[in-house]
């Protein structure tokens, strides 16, 4: 039996993922740490895991300045590293989500191996997912890397930890002994490019013991599914838009609007619609014909492995990519977030219920995520590396 410790600082996401990976290492005899948000203590404690909550949460919605960021990210840092190297417990080997762009450093420090869990496409010289978005935030992030705290933060962390922080601008590949990447090789871009250390699992599909049950009518219709996600659900424009856009056509449609937004505030919901604030998503897609999203990795993987069609609205970092390989592999349709109309909504539905090519590439690229291990692969693959 070893020790394993988890890191994963951001989001549903990127937590989401990792519960099946978890409960199957729990499952084969292994003990696991895991340090997340506070927000995730009741997911992560299901699993039988041992949880560490931060007080500094990664939540940034609420965060306008980048100084302000960099601030709340250097006391995550801290706090993560101070459990670390304060508790009594010895661990055999760490994983990490790749944003915690120190967990191989923290490997090399603590002497153990070390696993990169991947959540969105790997990165490598063959990808330029990442160019873009560092050329646009390139203005913001400078005047950071010269700030007296920027500074002091990699200081501290070199004399107090013996840990070197690596470039902001190039920390995105995958930094593990071995890298555990949640798609398959034929949806990653460029998936031939990568070396053996990178393992191609596909979604972790797992019970999430989020016991919401939603049944849906018996008959023939077909049923879209909408939901933008956990950090871009908050448009009420949107929502309306969708009302407007199938409320007089023959299908279910399941909404979901995230905790952000009161349901009541909506003052006429077609009754076509079933409207909530949360659902489970898994057991939502196993049903659904077509799928409406931001295009985020974590939907994008789970519409597909349910070799579900999908209408992506990518909204920002690589949800703009993720949607540009669904599309090029003939799974889905993109509408760019600020051209989004209810003609063009409605269009969107009608061409993928109409082109069965929609369907069948999806199902392609379903059976390949499905045949590529999933959980109790990546598992595999770490007790390998630990043999």
């Amino acid at each position: 039996m070893s020790n394993a410790l988890f890191i994963s600082m951001f989001g549903t996401g990127h937590v989401n993922p990792t519960i099946g990976l978890v409960k199957e290492l729990m499952n084969r005899g292994e003990q696991v740490t895991y340090i997340s948000g506070e927000e995730f203590r009741g997911k992560i404690e299901k699993t039988g895991a041992r949880f560490k909550g931060l007080k500094n949460s990664a939540n940034f919605e609420d965060s306008k300045q980048p100084m302000e960021t960099l601030a709340r990210l250097e006391k995550m840092f801290e706090e993560i590293l101070e459990i670390v190297v304060t508790t009594k417990e010895k661990f055999d080997y760490i994983i990490y989500d790749a944003v915690f762009i120190i967990g191989n450093e923290l490997g090399r420090v603590l002497k153990i191996p070390t696993i990169c869990s991947i959540t969105t496409f790997a990165t490598n010289e063959n990808t330029n997912i990442f160019s873009d978005l560092f050329r646009q935030v390139g203005p913001i992030i400078q005047p950071i890397l010269n700030s007296s705290v920027y500074i002091n933060f990699v200081k501290n962390l070199q004399e107090k930890y013996d840990i070197k922080f690596p470039s902001i601008t190039t920390a995105v590949g995958g930094t593990g002994t071995i890298n555990i990447v949640y798609t398959s090789k034929y949806l990653q871009i460029c998936g031939e490019s990568f070396d053996e250390s990178y393992k191609f699992i596909g979604p972790s599909i797992a019970d999430r013991n989020e016991n919401m049950s939603l049944s849906l009518e018996a008959n023939d219709k077909k049923v879209i599914y909408i939901a933008l996600g956990t950090i871009f659900n908050n448009s009420i424009e949107f929502y309306e838009s969708c009302f407007k856009a199938f409320g007089d056509m023959n299908v279910e449609i399941i909404m979901s609007v995230g905790k952000n937004i009161d349901v009541n505030t909506f003052k006429s919901i077609p009754s076509n619609f079933v409207v909530k604030n949360y659902v489970s998503q898994l057991e939502i897609l196993k049903q659904a014909d077509v799928f409406i999203t931001h295009g985020g990795m974590n939907s994008t993987n789970e519409g597909l492995y349910y070799d579900v069609p999908l209408i992506l609205i990518p909204q920002f970092a690589d949800q703009p990519f993720v949607a540009k390989r669904v599309a090029e592999l003939g799974a889905g349709i993109i509408i760019e977030k600020d051209k989004v109309t209810t003609e063009i909504l409605k269009q969107s539905v009608v061409k993928i219920f109409l082109d069965n090519n929609f369907r069948r590439n999806s199902e392609k690229i379903g059976k390949s995520l499905r045949e590529a291990g999933g959980y109790k692969k990546a598992v595999d693959e770490i007790f390998n590396l630990n043999q």
